[in-house]
């Protein structure tokens, strides 16, 4: 079975698409399916390098979830052509991918996350229970192999 590749994409790659995306491997590690499914995130106008964001942190630690180590990364096309699936949090993210590479449409799902910047650390805890119950959701998607769209 080849490695699945699931891309998540935020803004700036501080906030929700690292908490998905920690929270997604800590998931399949629990499964015992973390070798089958790479999972990475980037942002839309991400500065190369900053750190997840404090409260993000902090949401993911009591979860048991490390992500210090996290560095943004700004979305590219190389990351966008390799990736099964996409996920976004909002529709004007979705746009903004397709506008650039059209061919990306098919495999984009909307999250429908708002972004909790620069707010305390108790909308960080229900963007990341909101993140967890999708998650939950689309875990069949996920491992399920079939991608979205033609390739």
């Amino acid at each position: 079975m080849q490695m699945r590749k699931i891309l998540f994409v935020c803004t700036g790659n501080t906030c929700r698409s690292p908490m998905a995306a920690y929270l997604l491997r800590d998931m399949l590690q629990k499964q015992g399916v973390s070798q089958q499914v790479l999972v990475e995130s980037a942002g839309l106008a991400a500065y190369a390098g900053d750190p997840i964001s404090d409260h993000a942190a902090s949401a993911l630690r009591e979860r048991g979830i490390h992500a210090d180590a996290h560095r943004a990364k700004p979305l590219n096309p190389l990351l966008l052509e390799q990736a099964n699936l996409i996920y976004v949090m909002t529709e004007a993210h979705k746009q903004a991918i397709v506008q650039a590479m059209p061919e990306t449409a098919g495999k984009i799902r909307v999250l429908h996350i708002s972004d909790p910047y620069g707010l305390d650390i108790t909308v960080y805890r229900a963007c990341l229970d909101e993140l967890e119950h999708i998650l939950q959701e689309q875990l069949p998607e996920i491992l399920s192999g079939k991608d979205g769209g033609a390739q």
